[in-house]
């Protein structure tokens, strides 16, 4: 190691793509290490998909429904079905393109490098940090509210120094080493599954008693006063709500290059995660209408804390201690995958060229990690930022839909590619329909001039792409800073591989 301390501070202001070479007389690579197994891959696709969502987006499922029971209950399941085929398309995908960056590595391969800078642009600069700012205010507020009982509501000042307390930390863990942070990642999901199996326990034990609520919700969950006027674009709203909660089933596909033998793992981990956690969402919803009528759920602002406080009296208090666990397990396996977006793009020069260096004892993505919780602190700032994430979640969509379609692309592009897991063919095509479906319907339903401004913002990127990347346009003094960067970060560039 002390060779590349040498190399940096001899050739620093020299940045060069270290590419990854076969000769048998290069005996040392700088890269990131393949330190993540197969339960550690299961840790962050289950830990990320189960954040605060399933504890409080019952809410908006149900008010997309109409109040009905057995809706919500059929969207959560649809919901379950629809990440459980977008994330066979991700297993074809990660199987046969060993490279990290998830959508960006996939788009580029499908449609070149204007697609994937799109994305990058996107989601590294709002749509990612954006999200990881509401999961941590999330956090902030569970945090601080046993400080502020009754009426009296927490100061968003107050909020936001937790939540960005929580950021820093997180940050820091990742930064400093990656077997830490998915050790870190496997305790917060067992803590997750352990308050889910509560809720589900305490559920069934009411049921089995006889409950009038339970019994009611549950024989009349089909009633047609509430199916009645329940509309295409409103349904598709209510799919958003759902799919929030299973979000983070593709975030595995992020670290492709940091798991061990990934081209097995990774089909294996996402088959065993998606799965375990769509069984247990259900069962978690039954066990709330087991215990609350609708209208009570539509009032909480918390349905699993309601549902804590209704049926374990005094103890309530372990839900709330588990919703602030499971934003921070989630915010924690985004902040581990977050990052390698950045440096992966900026590893083909789509993205200044510090953010593709890693620490050279920690070999962790440190710059990436940096720049990725600046932004997210940076967005902690405004007062309201929701109507900025509702508009990008649609354009996630719009680039689900291009990825589950370049499964065909490549396909017909480059048949010969050794694919471990093949996806069958007709699930990339219901998905793209799906996806089209998901975009189109909060448009149809709810127009606002916020997704204008989203898509103004994706149709700049191509000109971004022209001028920086396509005509090398440089900016005066960056050189310097990101000499200074290295230094201060203790970075190195790394070798690396263009798998395709």
């Amino acid at each position: 190691m002390t060779s590349f301390k040498r190399k940096q501070g001899a050739d620093i202001k020299q940045f060069h793509d270290l590419k990854h070479s076969d000769d048998a007389h290069e005996q040392e690579k700088f890269n990131l290490k393949e330190k993540i197994g197969l339960l550690g891959s299961v840790s962050v696709v289950s830990g990320t998909m189960v954040g605060s969502g399933i504890f409080a987006s019952p809410v908006g499922v149900l008010a997309g429904t109409n109040g009905s029971v057995g809706m919500s209950l059929v969207i959560w399941a649809g919901c379950g079905i629809i990440a459980g085929m977008a994330s066979l398309c991700y297993c074809e995908l990660g199987s046969c393109i060993k490279e990290s960056g998830g959508e960006y590595s996939y788009l580029r391969k499908g449609y070149g490098p204007i697609a994937a800078f799109v994305f990058a642009w996107c989601s590294c600069l709002v749509a990612r940090t954006s999200g990881n700012a509401a999961t941590a205010v999330t956090f902030g507020s569970y945090v601080v509210e046993p400080f502020y009982p009754g009426d009296c509501k927490p100061p968003d000042t107050i909020v936001k120094c937790a939540a960005a307390l929580m950021v820093i930390l997180l940050t820091a863990i990742n930064y400093a080493s990656v077997k830490a942070s998915t050790k870190v990642q496997g305790a917060l999901a067992v803590a997750k599954f352990i308050a889910m199996a509560i809720i589900i326990v305490g559920g069934m034990v009411r049921l089995a008693m006889g409950d009038k609520i339970g019994i009611q919700n549950l024989s009349h969950a089909f009633r047609q006063e509430d199916l009645a006027g329940l509309g295409f674009s409103q349904i598709g709203l209510a799919f958003y709500q759902g799919l929030w909660s299973y979000d983070g089933w593709n975030n595995l596909n992020y670290i492709t290059e940091e798991v061990k033998d990934s081209k097995r793992t990774l089909p294996r981990a996402i088959m065993i995660a998606v799965p375990v956690v769509m069984v247990f969402y259900l069962l978690v919803n039954i066990s709330y209408f087991a215990v609350l009528t609708p209208t009570e759920m539509l009032n909480s602002s918390a349905v699993g804390v309601t549902w804590g406080y209704r049926v374990l009296g005094p103890a309530g208090w372990i839900i709330s201690v588990s919703v602030c666990l499971s934003t921070m397990g989630s915010m924690n396996g985004s902040c581990l995958t977050g990052g390698r977006l950045p440096y992966v793009a900026a590893r083909r020069g789509h993205l200044p060229k510090i953010l593709a260096m890693a620490h050279v004892v920690f070999y962790t993505p440190g710059p990436a990690l940096v720049f990725t919780a600046a932004l997210t602190l940076a967005f902690l700032i405004p007062n309201d930022f929701d109507s900025l994430i509702n508009a990008f979640s649609f354009t996630a969509w719009l680039f689900y839909g291009f990825v589950f379609a370049s499964v065909i692309v490549l396909r017909i592009r480059r048949p010969e590619l050794e694919r471990p897991y093949r996806v069958p063919i007709v699930i990339p095509g219901i998905m793209v329909i799906v996806a089209g479906y998901l975009v189109i319907a909060p448009l149809v339903e709810d127009p606002d001039i916020i997704f204008l401004y989203a898509a103004v913002f994706i149709l700049v990127g191509p000109f971004v792409y022209f001028i920086f990347v396509y005509k090398k346009v440089r900016i005066p003094g960056l050189d310097a800073v990101t000499l200074f960067l290295q230094k201060v970060l203790d970075v190195a560039p790394t070798h690396w591989r263009d798998f395709i």
